[in-house]
């Protein structure tokens, strides 16, 4: 069976509204960075890697509970990136990262 890869950015798009007054560009950005990093990952991966925004506070209030406790401590920052289910980056949309992380995910071989 291929290997399928689901990269989830979970964000808080208010976060920065609420301490710096200008949040509102900051979170369009990173919605338009996981928007882009949805298109490359469909032509490089088609049909293989799936990529999906979230946003952790008007989304499905009961799923990522134990990240938005992270959050309220202080522990990890927004945008948080889970690679089929495991936080694998917080603070920033790293593409070059992502791939990397992607190709180790893709070289590993099939799911058994």
């Amino acid at each position: 069976m291929l290997q399928r890869v689901h990269i989830q950015i979970l964000d808080n798009p208010l976060e920065e509204l609420v301490f710096q007054g200008e949040g509102l560009e900051h979170s369009l950005a990173n919605r338009e960075i996981a928007e882009e990093l949805r298109q490359e990952m469909e032509y490089f991966y088609p049909s293989v890697v799936f990529v999906e925004y979230i946003d952790l506070f008007t989304d499905d209030e009961e799923e990522f509970d134990e990240i938005r406790g992270l959050l309220k401590m202080g522990l990890i920052n927004t945008p948080v990136v889970l690679i089929n289910g495991v936080i694998k980056i917080q603070g920033g949309i790293p593409s070059s990262i992502i791939r990397k992380e992607i190709e180790n995910l893709l070289s590993s071989g099939p799911v058994h």
